[in-house]
Order: structure tokens, then C-alpha cells, then sequence
């Protein structure tokens, strides 16, 4: 979250989380509120929990993300909470399951942020060879996998980022797993926009329809959340 944090968020973004998992990142942009979320997670049971989520601009998608036009993907089940779960064969892998696939670049089309993290798929994704022009930043959490060319590889990814016009935010260093994910803006432009969460029609935690001004929580809402999570946010009328 680190290397998420480190990107201003704007109304008008289109967020690509891919590797979603159980949606930390998803659910911040969503209640920001960006104009629109999607979220892709292959693991069933990380979804199921990412579709509690019921906000206007935030969809949940169960697919694994590809590069290559293939309708379905192998997931690889790790042990634990799925948090290594992986279309790359790892060590850790227990059980494998067929989940749907969809193409990276089909993902990403209209995408003005991408937050990748998915464990050692991302070498697979063709990142280099797909920057469109409404992107202005990305994300990635590089993962060392089995075969010895990974490093080399995230670096000819990060050279070609910032070839593309992107500027590091935060930068890996290598060090150790905790360091390997890094951030990248380039400058764009960003329309003014509304949206029913904006203009407090609809409840920023839970999708409920208000009547109210400007970012607003309803008071089921206002109640659950931290005096913190509620800065910048009004109680509803």
C-alpha cells in the first residue's frame, strides 16, 4: 500500500487493480470516490468477499489476467490466505483450478491508474508494448519467480515505463520482498466530474441512495467507520 498511497488519487480516474485480492486498494479508490473501479481476482473465495462491496463505480470482475488472447487461465492455490496464489507455478502451490482469463490489454484500455499484483504473472503481461494514452500511472509489485531471468526481466519493464514518459514515484530497490514494488506517474490531463457519490445522492461506504451535499455517509456508515477513515466525509441529512 506503500507504492499505492504514493499516487494522488483524482475524481475522474479509472482504477485496473489487478490481482485485487480481498480489495484494500479497490475499496480506498472507490470510496475516494474515483469515477470507476475494477477489480480483477481469480481466487473464488477473495471474490465473493470483494463483491460485498456495492458502490456504483466499483465492479469486481473474477478473472485471472493474461497476455494472450485465451478465454481461461490455470490458478495455481498456494497454502494460507491466497495471497500466493499464482497463474506461475510456485513451490508453494497446493491445488490448481481453471478460472476465466482476460487479455492485459483489454483490461487496461481506458485505465487512467493499474496496480498489478499478482506473483510473478506479471512477466507474462506484455507490459512493455501497452501503455494507452489515458494512463497516467502505474504500479507494480514485481515477484521473484523460478526462473532465473525475473530480475533482468522487471528492469526491462521499468525501462521501458519510464521510456514511455513516467516518472518514478517510489523506485525497487531490491533489497528484500518487502522492496520490489514500485510506482510511476506521467502527466495528464484530468476533466472535472460529478457523480451520484460525489454530489450525495448515493452513500460513500455502502452504495445506499441519500439526500445530501457533497461526500456523504450514511449514518449505518458514519457509525462503522474510525473518526479517521471519516475525515473529509459529511454525516448525511
Amino acid at each position: 500500500m506503500r507504492e499505492c498511497k504514493s499516487i494522488p488519487l483524482h475524481y475522474s480516474d479509472n482504477v485496473v487493480d489487478i490481482g485485487a485480492y480481498m480489495g484494500q486498494y479497490s475499496i480506498r479508490c472507490a470510496r475516494f470516490p474515483v469515477n470507476k473501479v475494477t477489480a480483477y481476482e481469480p481466487t473464488p473465495l477473495s471474490y465473493q468477499i470483494l463483491t460485498k462491496l456495492k458502490l456504483p463505480n466499483f465492479t469486481p470482475i473474477n478473472a485471472a489476467i493474461v497476455g494472450n488472447d485465451r478465454e481461461e487461465a490455470t490458478l495455481h492455490i498456494s497454502s494460507g490466505i491466497g495471497a500466493a496464489n499464482s497463474t506461475t507455478l510456485s513451490l508453494r502451490a497446493r491445488a490448481a483450478i481453471t478460472v476465466p482469463a482476460v487479455k492485459y490489454s483489454d483490461a487496461i484500455k481506458d485505465a487512467t491508474i493499474v496496480k498489478i499484483d499478482v506473483e510473478g504473472g506479471e512477466y507474462n503481461f506484455h507490459i512493455e508494448d501497452n501503455f494507452p494514452d489515458s494512463l497516467r500511472a502505474i504500479i507494480i509489485d514485481f515477484h521473484p519467480v523460478s526462473k532465473y531471468r525475473w530480475l533482468v526481466e522487471a528492469k526491462e519493464i521499468i525501462i521501458a515505463i519510464e521510456r514511455d514518459g513516467f516518472t518514478p514515484v517510489i523506485t525497487p530497490d531490491w533489497s528484500n520482498e518487502w522492496a520490489r514494488a514500485g510506482s510511476w506517474m506521467r502527466e495528464r490531463d484530468l476533466p472535472d466530474v460529478t457523480n451520484s457519490m460525489l454530489d450525495g445522492t448515493v452513500c460513500c461506504g455502502c452504495g445506499k441512495i441519500l439526500d445530501s451535499f457533497g461526500r456523504s455517509l450514511c449514518i449505518n456508515c458514519w457509525k462503522i467507520w474510525s473518526k479517521r477513515h471519516r475525515r473529509g466525509y459529511t454525516l448525511a441529512r
